[in-house]
């Protein structure tokens, strides 16, 4: 049985067999690799629309909340602005337009620092009338929140004279100002409810692509986490390597055998443990990798 002849023979027959074997393990790893590598592409290429959609659809909401705050704020400015001279003013005690109290505590700053110069630009002694001419050489743009700001301490500060008129005569000056909540009109509601609208289905697509993406993410991550794949690369290179490479290369310096005769012995057994240890693993794998695809089934 330990005749070197017979050895040879069943290595030879051992490589054959498991090498059989290793082409089909070798075809199923290398199947299991694109199809992972596929699923993953197309899972990071759904992944990055997804960011994009989100992305977009928070610039989106932004510009839309932007002009709902621009709104608000400009409602707010007009409520509030002369409650600011108040004794006790506590900015709890009034409406908060729907902005948070850090909103509306910037906003009173920036009205504060709006009088301290309108009133360093009319602390001259001037008339009402002469208001829109100071502005005007101040370079106050007009049609802005600041203009009727400045323009309110201009009138509260201006003094009413009786004006010249022509030929002597005197036109008393009735200008007056009042800086006052515009009340808004029905189109003014429903387009600030078609926006507040279109903000709230935005955050519902938002939750919902967001949810997606989460679970995209948790995907890849399993896909990346798991070592089933690395499990089978290293067995496919266990196998080949001490199952046909090192027999083959033992089997090309054979001679060595004739001098040392008890290598023989080593080899036998070494090739019947490889055979054993090689067969009963893929063997396993293959049974495993059965149990998988019943499992997902």
């Amino acid at each position: 049985m330990f005749d070197l002849k017979n050895i040879l023979s069943y290595a030879n027959a051992n490589i054959q067999i498991i090498g059989i074997f290793i082409a089909i393990i070798g075809g199923l790893v290398a199947t299991k690799l694109l199809n992972t590598k596929i699923e993953k592409d197309t899972l990071k290429e759904k992944l990055n629309k997804l960011k994009k959609e989100i992305d977009f659809n928070n610039q989106e909401k932004n510009i839309k909340e932007d002009k709902v705050f621009l709104k608000n704020k400009s409602d707010y400015i007009h409520y509030i602005h002369e409650k600011l001279f108040e004794d006790n003013f506590d900015i709890n005690n009034y409406d908060d337009y729907g902005l948070s109290i850090e909103q509306r505590n910037k906003i009173i700053d920036e009205i504060k620092i709006t009088f301290n110069e309108a009133l360093n630009i009319f602390s001259i002694e001037h008339k009402k009338a002469d208001v829109p001419n100071i502005l005007k050489q101040n370079h106050i743009q007009e049609s802005t929140i600041k203009y009727e700001l400045y323009e309110y301490i201009g009138y509260k500060t201006g003094k009413n004279k009786n004006l010249v008129g022509p030929y002597g005569t005197t036109i008393p000056d009735y200008s007056d100002f009042r800086f006052e909540n515009p009340v808004n009109s029905i189109p003014d509601e429903f387009a600030m409810q078609k926006l507040n609208e279109n903000i709230n289905e935005i955050n519902s697509a938002i939750r919902w692509k967001t949810i997606e993406k989460e679970d995209i993410e948790a995907k890849i991550k399993a896909i990346n986490d798991s070592l089933n794949i690395k499990k089978d690369v290293i067995l496919f290179i266990s196998i080949t390597l001490f199952g046909i490479i090192v027999p083959q290369i033992v089997l090309s310096i054979y001679p060595i055998f004739i001098n040392y005769k008890w290598l023989k012995y080593v080899f036998a057994i070494y090739s019947i443990m490889t055979f054993i240890i090689s067969m009963l693993t893929m063997l396993l794998y293959i049974y495993r990798l059965y149990k998988n695809i019943k499992k997902d089934d």
